[in-house]
């Protein structure tokens, strides 16, 4: 596995349980809550998807 399959991998899990963290409080502050999560989440697929291309 490629720097940068594993460095989405880590996007991915760190971006997902801080996500599923924070979606107890898109209640009271919509998607400032679920904002950077989301996108940490989206890079680290991307990078995931652009690492295993390469190899």
């Amino acid at each position: 596995m490629s720097r940068k399959s594993i460095s989405g991998l880590v996007g991915i899990v760190v971006g997902g349980a801080w996500l599923a963290n924070n979606y107890k409080y898109f209640d009271e502050q919509g998607f400032v809550a679920i904002g950077m999560p989301l996108l940490i989440l989206v890079v680290g697929i991307v990078f995931f998807i652009q690492g295993r291309k390469s190899s």
